[in-house]
């Protein structure tokens, strides 16, 4: 630890940082309150779902406090080792409460779009008291047995059903429902068509989360977030330069949202759509079988990308995120 520790309150001319004030008085001071409202003010502009508001910023910092102090107070405490690396633990903590804040609010406007749909719709009916899986969902007239079927069979049903209508959106509103009625009719009776039974309300959510991400999303995850390394240097880059533009700022957000949609195999295929021999040696099917796997990629791209002026600079970015060379 700094010699400059044994000051306090700092010597005359020596500005003491938010790193050293937490190690000198073990609790968030003025510099340590300072810095993350300086964060939360940067980070929460990459967040559109959480600014429509214009929301007071000392309440979404008391909030964050309230929900990670103690958290992080332990964190940087025993993991920081200097001031760079105190501010990039901080602004990491930051930018993941923010996303949970995001996902919190999409994920309960989903859930209520559901459980109207639900309640409202001739298709479904709730499995009454008294019998097996009381209080689930099914699909009117029917009397299967409640399922707890592989999340994966469940997506790739709500994946089969076409003409879903995604709202377009702008980073200046909040998100609208993140489909219309008829649709959202449509993919709740594939799930439970291939449920062959009754729902939880919860497994329901978190098909149409996963059916739905790249809506449910506004978020900007920059690529060192998605993986395990050690958090990247929070200064400007070549590529935070080329995104200024508004434009280009909401294709990439766009583009960050969907990619978290698309599965692992997906993400890898993607800079290969335009060469059929490359996407059928990754793939090791054969040419037929490269063809619809690529097809039906293209047409979730196109889907969750929308029809809009910016669609092209969206799966432009969407390209370069998985790796791919997007040529203009």
């Amino acid at each position: 630890m700094s010699s400059t520790f044994a000051f306090w309150p700092p010597v005359r001319g020596y500005v003491i940082s938010a790193f050293d004030e937490l190690h000198e008085l073990g609790y968030f001071g003025t510099k340590c309150t300072a810095l993350v409202r300086d964060l939360v003010r940067e980070e929460i502009r990459k967040f559109p779902v959480l600014t429509a508001a214009n929301p007071d910023l000392e309440d979404v910092v008391q909030e964050f406090f309230v929900d990670r102090l103690k958290a992080v107070t332990i964190t940087l405490a025993a993991q920081a080792g200097s001031d760079a690396s105190f501010a990039r633990l901080l602004r990491r903590s930051v930018r993941n409460w923010l996303i949970d804040q995001a996902r919190k609010t999409d994920l309960g406007s989903l859930r209520r779009s559901i459980e109207k749909t639900l309640a409202e719709e001739d298709a479904f009916e709730q499995v009454p008291a008294g019998q097996s899986g009381a209080g689930r969902w099914r699909l009117s007239g029917t009397t299967g047995a409640p399922r707890s079927n592989d999340p994966s069979s469940l997506l790739a049903a709500a994946w089969t059903v076409s003409g879903v209508k995604v709202p377009k959106w702008s980073s200046e509103s909040r998100r609208p429902p993140v489909t219309d009625r008829p649709s959202m009719t449509a993919v709740l009776r594939a799930v439970l068509e291939t449920a062959d039974g009754s729902l939880e309300i919860g497994q329901l959510v978190d098909v149409l989360r996963r059916r739905f991400g790249a809506v449910l999303d506004p978020v900007v995850v920059p690529l060192e977030m998605t993986s395990d390394s050690t958090l990247a240097d929070d200064r400007p880059t070549v590529e935070d330069y080329v995104i200024t533009a508004d434009a280009e700022l909401d294709a990439a957000t766009k583009a960050a949202a969907i990619s978290g949609a698309l599965s692992p195999a997906e993400r890898a295929l993607l800079p290969h759509l335009e060469n059929s021999s490359a996407a059928q040696y990754y793939l090791n099917v054969g040419r037929t079988q490269a063809y619809q796997h690529v097809a039906n990629l293209k047409k979730k791209i196109v889907e969750l990308a929308g029809d809009g002026d910016d669609a092209k600079l969206v799966v432009l970015e969407l390209i370069r995120l998985c790796g791919g060379v997007a040529e203009q």
